[in-house]
């Protein structure tokens, strides 16, 4: 794609929105830049990047001589806006979209509900451990567009439901959808608005692509015949998928390649997730033997079902990037030990109803903290004992007052993080410096 002399509008200018300007720029493009926001800092950054701009608003007159608009993943696509560009004729894409036309090697795209980002780095530390020329990108960190240049043979890109809303020629070589529930709901109408943009991955694979599904997930049991590329299946459930559990070992097609005591990640749905990526790693060619030492060395990510303390025989757990309620369920379903559970933040328009019977039988004490707090309990069954509390230092504080030699403390808060902190990252941070503040303080006590 040729940008000299062309002029490309950009709405949102947060990590994404800045990394496709400066593309833009480098490639000869005029960038043009709408933001919602006003502050004096951005005005000024903006001033000083020679682009232009326009804040506080969004308005098609600063648009209209664009020769394309590219979305950033914060902006949805039905607002009123967006679609207003589109009556007019303006054509708007993703920024996924955008970069893959520049990528030269192959895109391995990874989406779901849960567990992405431990497939995306997983699959990335299989490869590169196995001595591919391999990239890690997307809604991970750091955005596709900044590999552009990057020489690699393959591209493993975690994708958000956002970032494939406004897909029009992009097609991986392999896809990964590892499940489909309820989230996102204070974005999407419906469910179903939600699921058709996960869908959206497999918009353009053909039979010579890779479509790597959860056989146990209902959605995309009911719909993978819409999927022209190569169905790879795998399930916990199921003996007669391609990649399938039994008597503690994962298999491909009946060759047995890891035991669940070694790999590196607790719960049943990181058995899921390695099975997900054990089918990648097969489509592309590697050995059994080299998957499983490459699987057995990888560590897993950070605010996710994280061991990030222990006091007196109780861990602490950070499961921070549990941001919906089928996180945590899955999150409950991977710890014997009693549990204290800390949940809420901001609701995205879940049922927590889900959740009482794990609550009921694993959680002995629940603490409920931050904005969702008057919602979750309306959905709780009235046998549940839970407190209320007003910050995380209290939550860990009058969790660790609950617990006894054994007890696990978990961080799982179902919820998004906006409420009381800018992501679920500084959310996870601020639960483990609190432990080791704790930690600390029993020490020297």
């Amino acid at each position: 794609m040729e940008l000299r002399n062309k002029v490309i509008g950009i709405i949102g200018y947060s990590r994404t929105g800045r990394a496709t300007a400066e593309f833009v720029k480098s490639r000869g493009g005029k960038v043009k830049i709408s933001e919602l926001s006003g502050s004096e800092e951005l005005r000024k950054e903006l001033e000083a990047k020679e682009f232009d701009f326009e804040l506080g608003k969004n308005s098609f007159e600063f648009l209209k001589d664009c020769d394309f608009i590219i979305i950033s993943p914060g902006v949805p696509s039905e607002t009123p806006f967006v679609l207003e560009l589109e009556n007019k004729g303006k054509r708007v894409i993703s920024e996924i979209e955008f970069a893959s036309k520049f990528i030269k090697g192959k895109i391995i795209g990874i989406t779901g509900s849960n567990g992405k980002s431990t497939v995306t780095s997983m699959i990335y530390h299989i490869l590169k451990e196995a001595g591919e020329k391999v990239t890690i990108a997307g809604n991970i960190g750091v955005p596709l567009i900044n590999f552009v240049e990057e020489k690699s043979d393959y591209f493993v890109v975690e994708l958000s439901s956002f970032q494939l809303e406004k897909i029009v020629d992009f097609k991986p070589f392999i896809s990964v959808l590892l499940n489909i529930t309820p989230d996102h709901l204070d974005r999407y109408k419906r469910f179903e608005d939600y699921a058709e943009a996960k869908f959206n991955l497999f918009k353009n694979q053909k039979s010579s692509d890779f479509a790597v599904l959860n056989k146990d997930d209902d959605y995309i049991e009911k719909n993978k015949n819409r999927i022209s590329a190569s169905k790879i299946f795998f399930s916990i459930n199921d003996k007669k998928a391609d990649v399938y559990f039994d008597k503690e070992m994962v298999f491909f097609k009946d060759e047995p390649i890891i035991k669940s005591d070694e790999i590196p990640l607790l719960g049943i749905h990181n058995i899921e997730n390695t099975m997900a990526s054990v089918a990648v790693a097969k489509v592309i060619g590697l050995k059994n033997k080299i998957i499983k030492e490459t699987i057995k060395s990888f560590k897993g990510l950070e605010h996710r079902t994280e061991l990030c303390g222990e006091i007196d025989g109780v861990k602490f757990i950070n499961d921070s990037k549990a941001t919906n309620i089928d996180a945590t369920y899955k999150a409950l379903l991977s710890f014997d030990s009693p549990l204290i559970l800390i949940l809420g933040g901001k609701d995205k328009g879940g049922d927590f109803t889900k959740l009482n019977e794990l609550i009921k039988n694993k959680v002995k004490k629940l603490i409920l903290i931050g904005a969702a707090r008057e919602k979750i309990k309306k959905q709780l069954s009235k046998d549940i004992d839970y407190i209320e509390v007003e910050s995380m230092k209290e939550a860990v504080y009058k969790g660790f007052d609950f617990a006894e030699k054994g007890d696990i403390v978990l961080l799982s808060p179902a919820c998004a993080s906006f409420d009381m902190y800018e992501n679920f990252e500084k959310r996870g941070e601020d639960f483990k410096r609190i432990v080791k503040g704790l930690m600390e303080e029993r020490s020297n006590g």
